[in-house]
């Protein structure tokens, strides 16, 4: 937990401005916080942003940027129903389950099996795996 906690730490103090990207690391770290609570779930950009005090617009450019560097996979919908309105927001995944849970505090597996996000958890993990083992493109792949 430990070695997650502080790659966490480095990715955003260093790795990030290391990139050329400038954004206020306590500002992505509660970003990234808040939308572990959306993982496997259609995210709401306006929903978060008004939660943060950002527009939905810096709220997309920090998605875009932790998806950029794979932390974060976003899916689009699979189909569009012309008839109604469509839907742009995607469903949201991070990639890596450890950092997942790191997020979220959940320390160990005991945690995690009494943990609201335990289905979260497991589908976030089989999606990447099912994505890795048939090498799927990230543009084919929707919800």
């Amino acid at each position: 937990m430990q070695w997650r906690i502080d790659y966490v730490r480095t990715f955003l103090e260093q790795d990030i401005p290391s990139l050329g990207i400038k954004i206020p690391t306590a500002n992505l770290r509660r970003f990234w916080m808040m939308l572990a609570h959306y993982h496997a779930q259609i995210m709401n950009a306006s929903e978060i942003g008004n939660a943060l005090d950002l527009s939905h617009h810096t709220v997309q450019k920090y998605l875009d940027i932790l998806s950029a560097t794979f932390m974060v996979r976003q899916l689009a919908r699979w189909h569009e129903n012309i008839a109604k309105r469509q839907m742009k927001a995607k469903k949201i995944y991070f990639r890596d389950s450890g950092i997942f849970h790191t997020l979220l505090n959940i320390p160990d597996r005991s945690q995690l099996l009494v943990h609201p996000k335990l289905g979260a958890s497991w589908e976030g993990f089989a999606l990447e795996e099912v994505i890795r083992h048939l090498k799927v493109n990230a543009q084919d792949c929707y919800f």
